[in-house]
């Protein structure tokens, strides 16, 4: 048998047993990124400790172990060494092992004639001294033929896993060794095989945990390597296989998800089987849905204190170990435990018990090591342990931890990290310190002295583990007041602060189904996300019953930063919002806005809603497009005239209110604290005296937007509605009268209120008989100009109704009433900037008219829609008059079946290139237009001079 059959057989035989078993309890990591060191660069000292290294995984790129253990490497300066770099069980020995295995069976790297795999634990036990062929047939004692002619060919490497557990410091200065049969030190051969002294072909492949990456200095390295953990599916994978249950393990995953930090950690396979194990019970016995997360702490507390209470022995002697070998390398051997008080037999048995507290490995010549199930188990104990000691010798808690504070932040490698989040978490589970106690104070001003430093992220993590809400009143106090409650800190602090949280917690602005998977189980799945977000956009996402529960999960966490909730046109039954309202009532709920507009909702389930509105400070309610009905609103309206209701904006259009409904609604508003600022009552028929009802009770003139579109109003609605906008404390901005038969008497109202008193920035009055008489009403707001007088010094300022928006489409004001208006657009302080006459039967003889408003030099009408009007040809030649003056600020113009054919097009043309500047849109589809003019015009879009950018036509 050649000397490479015997080597593969011994690896075979090595690895086998080990491989199976780790394939049977997790998931092998499979993300390898590599940076070439050639290029390296000095890392920020939050990269340097190997927990802070978790979010960097978007550094580098993927690769697989392929490019990693490939002999084409270009050695220059002797360089051949690869170093694999990862946290403390990310599963660097298992990918060593398998690769290894892989080569053994032939499945992969057949371009590698031989390979050594070595760990530093048992390089640890090798004392004498001893040649490189000694040392390999130690380990290997089935190559006795091994020779230097074998070693110094082709696709040879040495695989060294562990540095870090290495207790030899490397001498890179050490005397040069370049025979494999000369006796020397292993860490002379290491450093030697490292220089290409020692087998300079050959190609060695280091791993190792972050902190021990400096102990070879980077020029002897070739290539950097980084091993990261589990991706979020392998995460869930590994969920699934060690809790056993579907439904469980996703409600499991979704605590760890809701943490960003605790899903980082769980990158790392150790300490996702911990939290997977610790979590299996913590939600056996929830029923529904539960969204209030667990601190690192809190889940360590699930995972061992059961195994404490019953190992309590063995439990008491590991915590001191532990806290005495912290900074000290994982891998204890038999004289590390004996020496505290444990014997091997009892480790061996504790070990084959509990491996996520104490594991074992047998090496060379049968020696048994242990180790911590992982270093984070490690710190766990020893915080407990050291708050044990503090108790014992009667230490001030709190000066202690402040001391331990200012160590870690000294600390720039991260020790001790975990062990003071851990202190945190144990400190609140023993209720050793309260709440005011001056330390906490002290941490919040150090993050705040350290807010752009990594500092900052280690002390927010520990004052998570003791209030999971640390910080955010703080930032309320200041978001609300503009003033700091902890002194000495500027409002750049604050903003930075800010900043910061939200990159701690991982919140998003807005969360969205993609269309294509939108569902119950799709949003299920997402709770995390939406439990992330400050908005979750629900509209049209299949959505029905099934998914109340987990939003009112989310809504009733105090934890959620979830704002603004739009489930609108989804399927919810009285039960499922009787669910919803659940959460919604949650004094944790910090919603403001909820819409639920076409969803099915019946008048049952406003007594739901009205209980929220008593109990909750919602700013904002939308129920349009339900049938809820006259007794749906009486219903609400119990809510809505509760002295604790806030509600800002009240959205009820299309929901089958009739007058009586009316009555429930003025009632509830005559109780209305001054909260309400917009009310939509669109597309109900509430006629003259439903309306009058509101307006009677409620003063209208306190709102910012009323919507009273198509409402079956007439003139007798509008006497109210004036006199709300003559009054000077108004603070109507929007009024939505449209789709009502107000006609001229009811347009003249309006426009006296407009005219004496009115800060109304939009009027919608589409479609109510206007007609040119109306016009002249009209036509004396938009002329006016009256002069204030502020205060008793009589210094006064000119100015004009403050109308920006204005709708009188679909309205039969002909050519006449554009000729009443026309003055008005040459008001020189007129605000007017969009103008809607569309349908309005208009003809070419009022656009010399419009032609002139529109080269006013004082005009700054930017939208005008003419759309559905017979101007013709004949029309668009007399505006053109208008759009080709340089005063001309006509940024877009609807001429929509205008009656246009191609000459209109040549005018329009013609126009645009003596005032390029301003028109962006023009809007000329259902005229009969041929290609050629229709290509002029195009080509203007992409010349750079001019504004015009967007272009709609259509051939009739």
């Amino acid at each position: 048998m050649d000397l490479q059959t015997c080597l593969k057989a011994a690896l075979r035989s090595k690895y086998e047993s080990l491989v199976e078993a780790f394939s049977k309890s997790s998931i092998l990591p499979s993300r390898l990124c590599y940076q070439d060191v050639r290029y390296n660069y000095i890392e920020p000292d939050f990269f340097q400790h190997e927990y802070r290294s978790l979010d960097r995984s978007f550094f580098f790129p993927d690769a697989p172990l392929a490019d990693v253990l490939s002999c084409k490497c270009q050695h220059k300066n002797r360089n051949r060494t690869v170093i694999t770099l990862g946290v403390s069980g990310v599963g660097k020995t298992t990918m060593v092992q398998s690769c290894a295995l892989d080569w053994a069976k032939d499945k992969g790297y057949h371009n590698i004639s031989f390979l050594f795999p070595l760990t530093f634990w048992e390089l640890n036990l090798l004392k004498d001294r001893l040649s490189l062929i000694e040392l390999l047939q130690t380990f290997y004692p089935e190559l006795k033929e091994l020779d230097a002619s074998v070693l110094n060919e082709d696709g040879v490497w040495f695989i060294l896993d562990g540095l870090d557990e290495f207790q030899i410091q490397l001498n890179f200065g050490c005397p040069a060794v370049s025979d494999v049969s000369e006796a020397s030190t292993v860490d002379s051969f290491v450093t030697n095989l490292i220089r290409g002294n020692l087998l300079p072909r050959a190609h060695i492949w280091v791993t190792s945990r972050i902190s021990a990456e400096s102990r070879i200095p980077p020029f002897y390295l070739l290539k950097k390597t980084e091993l990261r953990g589990f991706r979020d599916e392998q995460k869930e994978q590994h969920f699934r296989m060690v809790i056993g249950d579907y439904d469980l393990a996703n409600k499991a995953i979704n605590h760890v998800k809701i943490s960003r930090s605790l899903d980082s950690l769980c990158q790392i396979p150790p300490i996702c089987t911990i939290m997977a194990s610790a979590l299996k019970d913590h939600v056996k016995g929830q029923k529904g849905f539960k969204m209030h997360p667990l601190s690192l702490t809190e889940i360590y507390n699930l995972g061992f204190g059961a195994l404490e209470a019953k190992h309590l022995p063995i439990f008491t002697k590991l915590k001191k170990v532990a806290l005495l070998r912290m900074g000290v390398r994982n891998v204890m051997y038999e004289d590390d435990l004996s020496g505290n008080g444990i014997s091997v037999e009892e480790a061996l048995a504790f070990a084959e018990t509990c491996p996520l507290v104490l594991r074992t490995e047998t090496g060379l010549n049968g020696t048994t090591v242990f180790r911590f199930g992982h270093l984070s188990v490690q710190e766990f104990l020893a915080a407990s342990q050291k708050l044990e000691d503090i108790k014992t010798h009667k230490i001030n808690l709190s000066s202690y931890i402040q001391d331990l504070v200012d160590k870690v932040l000294a600390n720039n490698k991260g020790v001790s990290d975990l062990l003071l989040r851990f202190m945190f978490g144990l400190i609140k589970e023993h209720m050793l310190l309260l709440p005011n106690d001056l330390l906490f104070d002290y941490v919040k001003e150090k993050i705040l002295s350290k807010i752009s430093s990594y500092s900052t992220v280690i002390l927010f993590h520990c004052l998570r583990e003791y209030d999971s809400q640390a910080l955010q009143e703080e930032v309320r106090f200041f978001q609300r007041y503009g003033i700091s409650q902890i002194p000495g800190f500027s409002l750049m602090h604050w903003r930075d602060l800010m900043q910061r949280i939200r990159a701690f917690e991982g919140i998003r602005e807005t969360f969205e189904m993609e269309v294509s998977v939108r569902s119950d189980e799709k949003l299920i799945k997402n709770i995390p996300a939406i439990f992330k977000s400050r908005k979750a956009m629900l509209k049209f996402s299949n959505l029905t019953d099934k998914s109340c529960p987990a939003l009112a999960a989310v809504l009733s966490s105090k934890e959620s930063f979830l704002r603004e909730l739009d489930l609108g046109y989804n399927s919810f039954s009285t039960s499922g919002v009787q669910e919803l309202a659940e959460g919604l009532n949650s004094l944790n709920c910090r919603l403001k806005i909820l819409r639920l507009q076409g969803c099915g909702l019946t008048a049952e389930t406003c007594q739901y809603l009205s209980q929220c509105l008593i109990q909750h400070k919602l700013q904002e309610l939308d129920l349009s497009s339900n049938g809820i009905g006259n007794q749906g609103l009486k219903l609400l309206s119990c809510g809505l005239g509760s002295s604790s209701c806030r509600l800002q904006t009240l959205k009820l259009s299309q929901c089958d209110i009739e007058e009586a409904g009316c009555y429930h609604l003025g009632s509830a508003l005559d109780k209305d604290p001054g909260c309400l600022s917009v009310l939509d009552l669109s597309i109900n028929m509430i006629g003259d005296r439903g309306a009058n009802e509101i307006f009677k009770n409620f003063d209208i003139s306190r709102l910012k937007k009323l919507e009273l579109y198509y409402c079956d109003l007439t003139v007798l609605s509008c006497e109210s509605i004036g006199e709300a906008l003559k009054c000077e404390t108004s603070t109507l901005l929007e009024l939505n009268l449209s789709n009502n038969s107000l006609k001229d008497a009811g347009f003249k109202i309006i426009c006296e209120g407009m005219y004496a008193w009115c800060s109304l920035q939009k009027l919608n009055v589409s479609r109510c008989g206007i007609t040119a008489a109306g016009c002249r009403y009209l036509a004396k707001v938009l002329c006016s100009i009256s002069q204030l007088t502020n205060g008793w010094m009589g210094i006064g300022e000119w100015q004009a109704v403050e109308l920006i928006d204005l709708d009188l489409s679909m309205n039969h004001i002909g050519d006449k009433g554009v000729k009443e208006i026309s003055p008005g657009l040459m008001n020189p302080l007129s605000h007017l900037k969009t103008l809607n006459l569309s349908y309005c039967s208009l003809t070419d003889s009022c656009c010399a008219e419009l032609a002139s408003g529109l080269m006013s030099k004082v005009n700054i009408l930017s939208e005008l829609d003419l759309s559905h009007n017979d101007l013709q040809d004949k029309g668009v030649k007399k505006l053109c008059i208008g759009l080709q003056s340089l005063e001309c600020k006509l940024e877009k113009l609807s001429l929509r079946t205008c009656g246009l054919t191609s000459r209109s097009v040549q005018f329009l043309t013609s126009a645009l290139k003596l005032n390029p500047f301003y028109l962006r849109e023009l809007h000329l589809m259902g005229n009969r237009l041929e290609d050629s003019e229709i290509r002029a015009l195009m080509e203007l879009t992409k010349n750079q001079k001019y504004a015009l950018r967007t272009i709609d036509v259509s051939l009739d």
